[in-house]
């Protein structure tokens, strides 16, 4: 995708509602990684060695939350300073990160 032909193509009414939504998710995302982590017990032990899930890291690694903070943040000063190109750079940026896409 090429983000400068994007840009071009959306106004600023559309940036502004893209980067809000975009932000709503990260922040949904942070909310529920806190609750997880308040009530996440310690695995149970499989002396089998076949059941259970799988919890080992996906490729690339976990999402930290400092990551998706710094998303939530860049955001909102695109947001304050109507800096469209920034906040939808951003934007796509979080959403590409927690898609794991590339």
């Amino acid at each position: 995708m090429n983000l400068d032909l994007v840009l071009r193509a959306i106004d600023a009414r559309t940036a502004r509602r893209f980067v809000e939504a975009a932000r709503h998710v990260v922040d949904a995302l942070l909310i529920e990684a806190e609750r997880v982590r308040q009530t996440q017990t310690p695995a149970p032990l499989d002396y089998s060695g076949s059941a259970g899930l799988n919890r080992a890291a996906p490729v690339g690694g976990w999402i930290a939350t400092d990551e998706l903070r710094a998303a939530t943040q860049r955001m909102s000063e695109a947001l304050a300073a109507e800096k469209w190109r920034e906040g939808f750079t951003a934007a796509v940026a979080a959403l590409v990160m927690i898609g794991g896409g590339a």
